[in-house]
């Protein structure tokens, strides 16, 4: 899985399994998710890329 957070904001979540780009001329945060098994997801909106991440952390410590 490749993820991808478009933003305008210069400070944001880090995390290893995104990649920020900075945008500062961006409409709203957007996250781009390209995946082996889903296929491509777009995600807009903070609350809605925070709710994604928080679950995908949580999938990778219940594999482990």
């Amino acid at each position: 899985m490749k993820a991808y957070l478009v933003t305008r904001d210069s400070v944001t979540l880090q995390t290893p399994e995104v990649k920020v780009i900075h945008i500062p001329f961006a409409d709203e945060d957007t996250l781009y998710v390209f995946d082996e098994r889903v296929g491509y997801l777009e995600i807009r909106g903070r609350e809605k890329i925070q709710e994604f991440i928080n679950r995908l952390r949580n999938e990778k410590q219940t594999s482990q």
